[in-house]
């Protein structure tokens, strides 16, 4: 597997995994076009023989937030989610960020196992968040 920056022609593709995902927050084409063009955007791909992953953060001022992460249904469960979260860590780290904060389902446990495995902890709660009534529980990592 490697770990490279996304571009603006793997929009589609960008979508189509985004969409397949029941947890992540099914960006159409155009979105994914929109957030790779943002300046602040940190977008990179996991990729073997298609992209079977993506990470995208967003940020100014040391501070990320998590917006979206996803691996295809056939490559769960092994430690490809776990990648790409070290990768941007790792990258975000190098250019002096300071810290990171997600927002993910409280119905979403596995997500949230990576989280906390990866250091993030549970800062606050927004109740009743989600469409199926799940909260939604606010993360942070200090870099």
């Amino acid at each position: 597997m490697i770990i490279l920056s996304a571009t603006s022609s793997q929009s589609g593709l960008l979508a189509q995994l985004d969409a397949s995902c029941s947890f992540s927050a099914h960006w159409t084409a155009e979105q994914w076009q929109t957030e790779l063009a943002q300046p602040a955007a940190r977008i990179w791909c996991a990729q073997e023989d298609r992209v079977i992953g993506f990470i995208a953060l967003r940020g100014a001022a040391g501070q990320y937030e998590l917006l979206n992460l996803a691996v295809s249904a056939d490559q769960r469960r092994q430690g490809k989610g776990r990648l790409l979260l070290s990768h941007a860590i790792n990258e975000l780290k190098k250019s002096g960020a300071e810290e990171i904060t997600l927002e993910v389902s409280s119905a979403n446990l596995p997500a949230q196992a990576l989280y906390r495995q990866a250091g993030f902890g549970v800062v606050g709660v927004r109740k009743a968040f989600y469409k199926d009534g799940s909260d939604g529980l606010i993360m942070r990592k200090n870099l």
